[in-house]
């Protein structure tokens, strides 16, 4: 029989254990989970924590080590994570330019990932020579590989995967006033450029577009296609396709393509998004890129969300219907007494064997397959970006939650940020929408 108080239940012991947020008794636990799955997806409740980028480093170590793990796959660029692939694998650069260039929504800027790219450098190195020698999937030999999974530039420019593309086909005459039109820039400029683009030349960047792909996809070239693949769900995105409610965004159904894509090349691999993404249950009636995944892994997959409880909260407030034209600010973050991190500050506090980490932080693990009776009772989504994802059903959306009580923000993240909010609007401040499809809501455009 289920208890009044869940969080403080018998069974709850069973699912759940507080531990110091740095302790290796918490990568134990998510270890356990693991089992025999080729993916383990892990989401992270807002982008640009540090505990999130430290947990995901320690726990590829782990997996690697331990369980033979052979790929980072991240909410990042396929076109642009080719650079940081060959850079991992020995090749030339300072990993500060390869990580800021080589990682999309500029999450190469800090130092966590930094330090994870080095350490899969130093992994590589160390079995250089040893192709072929580690059979057995379990042993932790293989050298490892890094993959983007998402669409090129940030999602607003087509520049980086034409340039991809181009590199691996046969030349042809236009191919420079292609990649001219394609180079728009940075993320929110090249989505105002995009904008605001004369009918005439947009016309012949979509028409150049097409013509690419379909160059890309008559050749045996997988990375070529892949790319192309990138470029034609990029379009869709930026002229606002919009597909039935029941079916998938363009860009969830590229990423989980391309994780699909990755299998046949790694045996098992980590994923790194955010939690609207790896999420196995629909978002809004829509499918997400778990979701999709889910229906070819099927228990060969296991989804894990992070949450936190205290920290900073970015949140956007549209302006005008312009790309990005928000007002940006930052935080701390309320806790609403519906959401899924009230109920695990709840379970911490009641929790006897509550061992704060270092600095006193702590965190919670806990496997939602066994989630006791009325847990759940309640609690109606996770937030995200000052609001709230629905979750109608949590053990079917996710199996585990590490949620971390308080987190910090990477180091002047939310200054580029605003900064680079502030400078969508142009030195005249907001003007009159354009007609477009490619308008962006700003929580859209950052949160997930």
């Amino acid at each position: 029989m289920a208890s009044d108080d869940p969080a403080g239940s018998p069974e709850s012991a069973e699912f759940a254990r507080v531990v110091g947020a740095g302790d290796r008794d918490g990568l134990d636990a998510v270890r356990d989970l693991v089992g025999n799955a080729r993916v383990v997806a892990l989401g992270e409740g807002a982008h640009n924590i540090t505990e999130f980028h430290e947990f995901r480093d320690r726990l590829f170590r782990l997996l690697v080590r331990d369980l033979g793990f052979s790929a980072l796959v991240t909410e990042s660029g396929f076109a642009e994570g080719l650079a940081v692939d060959a850079w991992v694998h020995g090749g030339p650069g300072q990993v500060g330019a390869i990580a800021r260039e080589g990682l999309t929504y500029r999450f190469g800027e800090c130092e966590p990932v930094r330090r994870q790219l080095r350490w899969m450098r130093r992994w590589n190195a160390g079995r250089a020579g040893r192709a072929g020698q580690d059979a057995s999937p379990r042993a932790g030999g293989a050298r490892v590989s890094f993959y983007g999974m998402d669409l090129p530039g940030s999602s607003t420019s087509p520049g980086p995967a034409v340039r991809a593309c181009l590199d691996r086909i046969p030349g042809r005459p236009g191919d420079g006033e292609l990649l001219r039109l394609a180079d728009l820039g940075g993320r929110t400029e090249a989505a105002v450029r995009y904008a605001d683009m004369p009918a005439v030349e947009r016309i012949r960047l979509l028409a150049g577009l097409d013509e690419l792909v379909e160059r890309a996809f008559s050749l045996d070239d997988e990375v070529a296609r892949r790319c192309a693949a990138s470029l034609r769900a990029l379009v869709q995105e930026l002229e606002g396709a919009d597909p039935f409610p029941a079916q998938p965004y363009p860009r969830d159904a590229f990423m989980a393509e391309t994780v699909e894509w990755i299998l046949g090349r790694e045996r098992r691999v980590l994923v790194s998004a955010h939690n609207a993404h790896v999420r196995r249950s629909p978002l809004d009636g829509r499918p997400m890129a778990g979701g999709l995944l889910a229906a070819s892994a099927g228990a060969g997959l296991v989804v894990i969300a992070t949450t936190y409880g205290s920290g900073p909260e970015v949140r956007f407030t549209q302006r005008s219907a312009r790309p990005f034209d928000c007002e940006v600010s930052l935080g701390a973050r309320r806790l609403a007494p519906h959401c899924v991190e009230a109920r695990l500050e709840q379970l911490a506090d009641e929790r006897a064997g509550d061992r704060p980490g270092p600095g006193g932080r702590s965190a919670v693990v806990a496997d939602l397959r066994r989630a006791p009776d009325g847990f759940f009772a309640g609690v109606e989504g996770t937030l995200a970006g000052g609001s709230l994802d629905t979750v109608d059903d949590f053990p079917a959306a996710y199996d585990a939650l590490v949620h971390f009580r308080r987190v910090t923000p990477v180091p002047g993240a939310f200054e580029r940020l605003r900064a680079e909010f502030a400078g969508a609007a142009g030195p005249g401040g907001p003007k009159s929408p354009r007609s477009s499809k490619s308008s962006k809501n700003c929580k859209e455009s950052q949160s997930p």
